[in-house]
């Protein structure tokens, strides 16, 4: 069977790769190795599609298992993300809260150790994670290779409960190797080992929930969702009027719960580093705010900022009054509202930003969301650029083709189903 063939293909090379030569650097070479596996995955999905019934779940959830686990044969390679959550984990534990003491803070010097602290990014800035994922951290063992393991684990519940969800709405569960099978999520989760991998079973369990009639299910699911990732909050608009006040009420219960908690122990702090997100020193891989602070360049440096991101916002806006004009279906409308985010956030998009989007592709793919989860990780060649700068020519080509593509699918005579 042709499909076999490709899962042994892309299992080699997840594999081959993880004994490169240490002189070529993970960036480079993950991320170009994500981009090669590109047709590989969307081959294999097209394959499967036109053949509904030919491979069994457990098959595409097998691969996807040894994906992963050879993706993790070696420390993560793209995103030091993983090593900050153990360490916020620790000063939790310590007694202390990550809101108000930085990594470097010298009140912290008798938790560092050789084998975490050396490896966390921003030692001198809070934590950004909101207060739901504070308290998985405090709850995750001390232990990379096992936490690992469980976000590989959750990651694979993912995509069963992509499968599942798929089943109920009508669709073939084999669907679901869109997601199980896609480069993205096998290194950004098999590999960076990132938070997504938590957050996600909420999320799509969530959207189930809705679709299945289970309005207050769903809310308490988003909300646990939001409060690990905020911007799955964006999922409220998905639902139509008569759910939104029981799923409203829900996610802002959790939010504001959890919010209120750590905010008893930091006061003002309990943001951490988020309000700084928005400064120049953090941007990466910015597309919409790019070009208008092109054009608003006349108006200056501040100017030019403040107007970039006014557009963005604006942009969203519109994008999502498009988004529920358009469509009555809540699938539809959580994959096109992901897709319009995506598109229209001012601040940074790195590509496990986009992880959130890859389940509501297997429930109806669109160009614009197939091409943005393609080319998003040649972001990471800004990492082996001299002086650490994104070439000019790579947002162009992850966000210009998708916006387009986007754009004509939201100005498409309204459908109702």
């Amino acid at each position: 069977m042709p499909i076999f063939s490709i899962g042994i293909v892309i299992l080699l090379s997840v594999s081959l790769a993880a004994w490169r030569p240490t002189a070529w650097p993970g960036t480079l070479t993950l991320g170009l190795l994500m981009l090669a596996l590109v047709p590989l995955w969307l081959g294999a999905a097209a394959w499967l599609w036109r053949r509904p019934g030919r491979l069994p779940l457990r098959w595409i959830l097998l691969f996807g298992l040894l994906f992963r686990l050879a993706a993790a044969m070696e420390p993560p390679a793209l995103s030091s993300d993983a090593y900050r959550y153990l360490w916020d984990g620790r000063v939790q534990r310590s007694g202390l809260s990550p809101y108000t003491f930085a990594p470097g803070d010298p009140h912290l010097t008798a938790l560092r150790d050789e084998v975490v602290f050396p490896h966390v990014n921003r030692p001198e800035a809070h934590t950004i994670y909101p207060p739901g994922a504070q308290v998985l951290f405090a709850a995750m063992p001390y232990d990379l290779p096992l936490v690992r393991l469980v976000f590989i684990a959750l990651d694979l519940v993912t995509a069963w409960l992509v499968a599942r969800l798929l089943g109920h709405i009508g669709q073939d569960p084999a669907r679901a190797i869109l997601y199980a099978w896609s480069p993205l999520a096998i290194y950004e989760v098999g590999n960076a080992s990132h938070i997504d991998a938590v957050m996600l079973p909420l999320l799509v369990g969530g959207a189930w929930a809705l679709v299945a009639g289970r309005a207050r299910l769903a809310g308490w699911l988003w909300g646990g969702a939001a409060s690990l990732k905020l911007y799955p909050a964006l999922a409220l608009f998905s639902t139509n009027r008569q759910e939104r006040r029981t799923v409203d009420t829900r996610v802002l219960l959790v939010g504001a719960a959890l919010y209120g908690v750590y905010g008893l122990v930091s006061g003002p702090q309990v943001l951490g580093f988020l309000p700084d997100y928005v400064r120049p020193a953090e941007d990466h891989n910015i597309g919409l705010r790019l070009l208008l602070e092109v054009l608003a360049a006349p108006l200056g440096p501040k100017g030019a900022r403040v107007a970039g991101f006014a557009g963005c916002l604006a942009a969203m806006a519109a994008g999502v009054w498009l988004v529920l004009r358009q469509s009555s279906a809540p699938l539809r409308r959580l994959r096109d509202l992901v897709a319009v985010y995506l598109l229209t956030v001012p601040t940074a998009l790195h590509p496990w930003y986009a992880l959130w989007l890859l389940p509501f592709m297997c429930t109806g793919p669109t160009a614009a969301g197939l091409w943005l989860l393609a080319t998003l990780p040649l972001s990471y060649l800004k990492y082996t650029m001299p002086g650490g700068v994104l070439p000019v020519w790579v947002p162009l080509v992850e966000f210009a083709p998708a916006a387009m593509l986007q754009v004509r699918l939201l100005l498409r005579p309204s459908e109702a189903a």
